[in-house]
């Protein structure tokens, strides 16, 4: 097995793939600037480009108020809008694991929760009529009697147990009775490289569980974006614009139209939000963006439309002026230059054989 790339290419690496080191073991080293190491081995990415931990800070140049309060603002537009459509409109704000985590900080902690991001909107919103389309995700996070096997270790996203939990407290929200089994499907069980422990080195490993939720429903589109994203050789350099589509025909699955807006934590594949959506309503779609695409939710005509985006990412507002085909036809020329680059890399490997 392979070393975690990235959450669209997740190929752990086992143990039994490292060579045996004879010797007093290296004590393992990592860069301070990307990753902070917390109480019982708890790593929280803190840098990269949107300097995670900067943004804990209400003056921030990358999410200041002054940013949060124009996302609070665009909230509204988008529920008055979804509103006189007849739609529903839910918005959720992943948590970091610093907001989630504090009592896994060493003392005095690197950031104060209570300054985060989606709380400070939340914050915000509670003053706003349209508060009510915000699902609030820290409280039921942070008061979760089994929290600690919420998130991994190891790596900056959740667990197939905190999706399966958002996705509980997602339904009850849009009205939908959750499949009580989705814990019980297909999984993979690895004792695996993930990303912040690949920045150690030594690597630090950390057992982990992927699930694919999908058993009733059948995806019956994905669009070149997609497919890049699952091609290896483009390293899932192409995602934004991803697009697929999920039928459920089975005699339980609820006759509501969901239409999901997202990135990293909803996907596309089996063991993400939109799957377990996908499981429980009868026509589920997932577009990966930050922005919506007005004329294309007009086209599809969802009952519920999910905007999810995790904290870190919310350093840049939206526009809402996404186009799926002009962002498709625009990655198709970086897909043919990132094929032409994995075939000549190929040749010049077969040389060297």
């Amino acid at each position: 097995m392979r070393r975690v790339k990235s959450y669209s290419d997740r190929r752990p690496r086992s143990h039994e793939a490292e060579p045996t080191i004879v010797g007093r073991p290296k004590a393992p080293t990592f860069d301070e600037t990307f990753v902070h190491k917390g109480r019982d081995g708890w790593l929280f990415l803190i840098g990269g480009s949107n300097s995670v931990s900067s943004l804990y800070d209400r003056s921030s140049v990358l999410a200041g108020d002054d940013t949060i309060r124009k996302w609070a603002d665009l909230i509204e537009q988008r529920a008055r809008r979804f509103e006189a459509r007849g739609i529903q409109y839910v918005h959720i704000n992943v948590p970091e694991k610093l907001t989630i985590y504090d009592d896994k900080l060493w003392d005095p902690p690197i950031v104060d929760w209570r300054l985060s991001p989606a709380v400070r909107l939340r914050e915000m919103l509670q003053r706003s009529s349209y508060g009510h389309v915000w699902l609030d995700l820290i409280e039921p996070f942070k008061d979760a009697p089994n929290k600690d096997g919420q998130y991994f270790k190891t790596d900056s996203h959740w667990s197939g147990e905190r999706c399966y939990f958002a996705y509980r407290l997602l339904c009850e929200r849009i009205g939908l009775t959750p499949e009580p089994d989705l814990l019980t499907r297909a999984h993979q069980s690895i004792d695996g490289m993930l990303d912040m422990g690949s920045k150690f080195d030594p690597p630090i490993y950390e057992p982990a569980k992927f699930y694919d939720f999908r058993m009733k429903t059948k995806r019956v589109y994905s669009n070149a974006i997609a497919r890049y994203l699952e091609t290896p050789e483009f390293g899932a350099q192409i995602h934004v614009g991803t697009h697929v589509r999920y039928l459920n025909a089975t005699p339980g699955a609820q006759k509501k139209k969901i239409l999901i807006f997202g990135d990293l934590f909803s996907l596309q594949r089996g063991d993400a939000l939109t799957a377990t959506l996908a499981e429980t309503a009868c026509d589920v779609e997932f577009v990966w963006s930050s922005n919506l695409d007005w004329p294309f939710i007009k086209r599809v005509k969802p009952d519920i439309v999910i905007y999810e985006l995790v904290e870190r990412f919310m350093t840049l507002v939206a526009t809402d002026k996404l186009s799926i085909r002009r962002t498709v036809a625009r990655h198709w020329w970086k897909a043919q230059r990132l094929h032409f680059q994995a075939r000549r890399r190929a040749a010049r490997q077969a040389k060297l054989a």
